[in-house]
């Protein structure tokens, strides 16, 4: 009697184990690299004899990545709100550029966003690292007193942020609400940034450069200690590397063959690599999905002979592949990136996909992943796309609407599979740059023949799809 009761209790048990993993949700960690270009890294052919990136070739090698992956902009901030918003940059008051240092939120109190999703399904959140987004309702002068409108008011249960760049002019850190360390409201101008404007000079510990990927790491993993490990979890690893200035860890200086860029690129792999071990060493990583990405093209600075971009280009690094263009411009070298997508034992190992996906598509994807297809994706997600037919192998039953793209300037772009018409930006210019183009991009993957005088049709076409999406 005792036995067979005791065999019921334990099969019980057994059961209620089984059926709690089988129903606990997968964490997430979704690592943003900061204009990362396309050929930045060995699965996307940088020779290893430059740089060598083993954790995200791991990552590729057991699971999958795209070859055809895009920015929804050439600049950051565009892309970073598309992601967590699921909605092109252009529908907001950010027609052009990206969020200045002073400006307010970008993303609208009332908008449901990715992590609010997240945290909708019994999800705990954060943010570490790059924001670009904005803070307050309104354009400030300073960022001292609760500040207002950044992450945490857009889904965050944590943050802890770099505001604009890895040398903006705050120059500080700031966690949740306030500026990480502030002593006091007393404010020093002091010094010059890389871009030559002076630092706030905030009473508080101030960023430095070379130790900023070290500092969101450990802040990311102190924040998973916190973690209950039967709640799921999102981190939003949101890389400093490899936007200028080219500033590696002191653990990567000088350890890549194409100096200090191939170091920096080298830091971001060091970084992603530590994250897993983490995972690993704490049972967590058969249950979390890894998707890794960037927010635009490589950034090739016009000094061909002093930037270490450039040094490393000439030892023959393609920053963006062969791809015509580079960060801020209408080109595929802006928009085009590395994604990669791994989860082990849910995603097939080593394989790779040529569907059109976007960064904006994040949204809907992880949605249609983490519910299995039970929840839709909230509707303001207008712009986002699910691909998770791809992840299934149904890559035949999957074509992405058309894609918007938009550059630093705020001309805009459309891509199908075959088509890129890129409207213009003055059709009365000397230049034809400006005028209004067409390439037939499954065969001229390059850019280098504008076909607008043979198909007129087909790019009044596309220019109807951007003006209807537009409205």
């Amino acid at each position: 009697m005792w036995r067979e009761l005791i065999f019921l209790l334990s099969f019980s048990l057994g059961l209620s184990t089984y059926i709690t993993a089988q129903e606990q949700k997968p964490n997430v960690i979704l690592f943003f690299a900061d204009d990362f270009g396309y050929g930045s890294t060995n699965v996307y052919g940088a020779p290893k004899s430059l740089v060598q990136t083993p954790n995200i070739n791991q990552l590729a090698k057991e699971g999958i990545h795209f070859t055809n992956a895009f920015t929804t902009g050439s600049v950051c901030s565009p892309t970073r709100y598309g992601l967590l918003t699921g909605e092109y940059s252009w529908r907001t008051r950010m027609k052009k550029g990206v969020v200045s240092p002073s400006d307010p939120s970008l993303i609208d109190a009332n908008k449901k966003t990715l992590p609010d999703y997240l945290k909708s399904l019994g999800y705990t959140t954060a943010v570490v690292g790059k924001w670009h987004l904005g803070y307050k309702k309104e354009k400030f002068k300073n960022l001292l007193g609760k500040i207002e409108m950044g992450p945490n008011a857009h889904g965050f249960d944590y943050s802890f942020t770099v505001p604009n760049n890895l040398d903006d002019v705050h120059k500080i850190y700031i966690e949740n609400d306030q500026i990480y360390g502030l002593k006091s409201d007393k404010i020093s101008p002091y010094g010059r940034s890389f871009y030559g404007k002076q630092y706030a000079g905030y009473d508080a510990p101030q960023r430095v450069t070379e130790q900023v990927m070290n500092d969101l790491t450990k802040k990311s993993i102190d924040w998973l200690e916190t973690v209950d490990k039967d709640q799921p979890f999102f981190l939003y690893f949101s890389s400093v590397a490899v936007h200028h200035p080219i500033t590696p860890s002191p653990e990567m200086r000088g350890k890549s063959n194409a100096g200090a860029y191939g170091d920096f690129i080298q830091d971001i792999d060091r970084c992603l690599g530590l994250l897993i071990d983490y995972l690993e060493e704490n049972g967590l990583r058969e249950n979390t999905i890894i998707l890794f990405t960037s927010d635009n093209g490589g950034d090739i600075p016009k000094k061909k002979q002093v930037m270490p971009e450039n040094f490393a280009m000439n030892k023959g690094l393609k920053i963006n592949g062969d791809y015509r263009g580079d960060k801020h411009t209408i080109w595929d070298g802006g928009f085009r990136v590395p994604m990669i997508i791994n989860h082990p034992n849910k995603i097939k190992k080593n394989t790779s996909s040529d569907a059109i996906v976007s960064t904006v598509d994040v949204y809907a994807f992880l949605s249609d992943y983490i519910s299995k297809g039970e929840n839709k994706t909230p509707s303001n997600a207008i712009d986002s796309s699910s691909f998770m037919d791809v992840i299934n192998n149904k890559k035949s039953s999957y074509e992405r609407p058309p894609l918007i793209h938009r550059d630093a300037r705020g001309r805009k772009a459309i891509r199908t599979a075959e088509w890129k018409y890129i409207e213009a930006k003055n059709p009365d210019s000397k230049n034809n740059e400006d005028h209004a183009q067409l390439y037939r991009i499954d065969k001229d993957f390059a850019e280098e023949k504008n076909v607008i005088g043979e198909f007129g049709k087909k790019a009044e076409e596309l220019r109807g799809m951007i003006n209807e999406m537009v409205k």
